[in-house]
């Protein structure tokens, strides 16, 4: 993660395709994050930059355990069929290579928590 100070909006959890038809679509705030099994895939981009850079981040799989993030993937370059095949790919657990694993401590917010604090980069 480059940005070890933003504050993302995670989406509900969606499945892979939901993903990746959002990730190559559009582009999205700083603060979106989407949620996909046990992985987030964080908005690790610059806000004035084209590119759409995403932190894979893998959830604790125990109470009180640590985030790790596994990759980093600039999906905003490939169509929808590339996106959706590094999505699967991170889902079955293609980039947990313990050797790439680096924890992080991800400041995360509801849709709800999110409005209420008025994002500087939903305004």
């Amino acid at each position: 993660m480059f940005h070890d100070e933003r504050t993302w909006c995670v989406r509900p959890d969606e499945t892979p395709e939901d993903v990746a038809l959002q990730v190559t679509r559009r582009t999205w705030p700083a603060c979106t994050a989407f949620a996909a099994g046990g992985y987030l895939f964080l908005n690790d981009s610059l806000p004035e930059d084209g590119s759409t850079d995403f932190a894979v981040v893998k959830r604790p799989t125990k109470r009180g355990g640590a985030y790790v993030q596994v990759a980093s993937l600039t999906l905003g370059f490939f169509g929808y069929e590339n996106a959706l095949d590094r999505i699967r790919r991170v889902l079955a657990g293609d980039y947990d290579a313990p050797a790439a694993f680096r924890a992080v401590e991800p400041r995360l917010e509801t849709a709800h928590e999110h409005i209420a604090r008025r994002c500087p980069f939903c305004s």
